[in-house]
């Protein structure tokens, strides 16, 4: 598991809900198109009525073939957070696992895991152990 891959985890995230409003948002194609018609009763006055409908041609092909895109893309998005879940949860040591948890899970910025961590400093110790680590463990 290397840095970058660690670092998408946060943004797979925020892409996997992205791609599922995507999906439940898809609705169809409402097409509009005018008749002349005329009144049931005498004078029977001719006039133009509106008429609204959905159209179920070309629309239900592509929206199907786009919702596979689109689903084919949140299960390689899931599997990925999935397998950096996976990675960071099998980490032995507690304190890299909060480390490595608060920065690609949590999305925090160095000095908010420094904090966490107790140390109230500026974030470079536990960046300094977090670099350690990753290079140790490529």
């Amino acid at each position: 598991m290397n840095k970058e891959k660690l670092s998408q985890l946060y943004h797979l995230e925020k892409e996997i809900e992205l791609l599922k409003r995507q999906i439940a948002d898809m609705d169809y194609k409402i097409v509009t198109d005018s008749v002349k018609g005329s009144d049931t009763c005498f004078p029977y006055v001719q006039h133009t009525i509106t008429i609204k409908g959905i159209d179920y041609g070309e629309y239900e092909q592509k929206e199907a073939r786009l919702k596979r895109q689109l689903k084919r893309r949140l299960d390689e998005y899931m599997d990925t957070a999935a397998e950096i879940n996976e990675y960071i949860a099998s980490i032995k040591d507690s304190e890299m696992r909060q480390i490595l948890s608060l920065k690609y899970i949590n999305n925090l910025p160095w000095r908010q895991i420094s904090m966490h961590m107790g140390t109230c400093g500026d974030g470079s110790t536990e960046r300094k152990k977090h670099d350690r680590f990753l290079a140790e463990n490529l």
